[in-house]
């Protein structure tokens, strides 16, 4: 005769947090941008006379240079150039990890200028194309007020969050000169119209891609 035998005590549930497509975002305020804005400011507004394929696009009272800043051959430019490979690394090592130091494939940047005027807006877009996007300001334009004008705005990419309201709703990020701001290209964005005055925001966004040749990792 056999003795039933009790079950087993179910073990108890581990309730595990994930923090699931969280979104990294790179914010820098850089001491020594002030020192080069000018020189940024002067060189744009230049482009922006000259440049046959400055145009308004997408936004409203937001100017658009060429897409080749980065070819411009100026200390100022290369200091960009170089801060463009700081956010992209901290990026990359914010979603890697350790395994960031294997990344062994280069990349492709584009940058150029945006110049908002009175009233300037850009509506909500995402840059998918590209693995990272970012913006430095070179000019803040008017912030005073406290009405958050010409702010960027970082959108939940959540389209079912954002329909039944389960969102914190948008990151702002205010323009400074001096500071950069990056993130996915996929992320939504926007820019809050901005004062309306004389003072003009102005930009410089960019996009990074990952080159098609990739090398070996160990």
């Amino acid at each position: 005769m056999t003795t039933p035998t009790a079950p087993a005590a179910a073990s108890p549930a581990r309730l595990r947090p994930m923090m699931a497509w969280g979104t990294p975002i790179y914010t820098a305020d850089f001491p020594d941008g002030p020192a080069y804005n000018e020189q940024l400011r002067a060189m744009i507004l230049k482009a922006e006379a000259t440049d046959p394929e400055a145009a308004l696009f997408g936004g409203i009272n937001a100017v658009k240079s060429s897409q080749d800043l980065l070819r411009w051959d100026h200390p100022a430019i290369s200091w960009i150039r170089d801060r463009i490979g700081d956010a992209v690394t901290a990026l990359t090592r914010a979603e890697l990890g350790d395994a960031a130091d294997e990344v062994t494939h280069g990349i492709n940047a584009e940058a150029w200028a945006v110049v908002y005027r009175s009233g300037g807006s850009l509506r909500p877009h995402t840059h998918h194309d590209s693995v990272w996007s970012g913006v430095y300001y070179v000019a803040a334009g008017d912030t005073s007020g406290g009405t958050g004008a010409g702010y960027l705005q970082i959108l939940d990419p959540r389209p079912a969050a954002v329909a039944v309201q389960a969102t914190s709703g948008p990151e702002r990020i205010r323009p400074v000169p001096g500071r950069m701001v990056a993130f996915p290209g996929w992320l939504p964005h926007s820019v809050q119209a901005t004062a309306d005055s004389d003072a003009q925001r102005i930009c410089i966004a960019w996009n990074v891609a990952y080159d098609k040749t990739w090398g070996a990792m160990s």
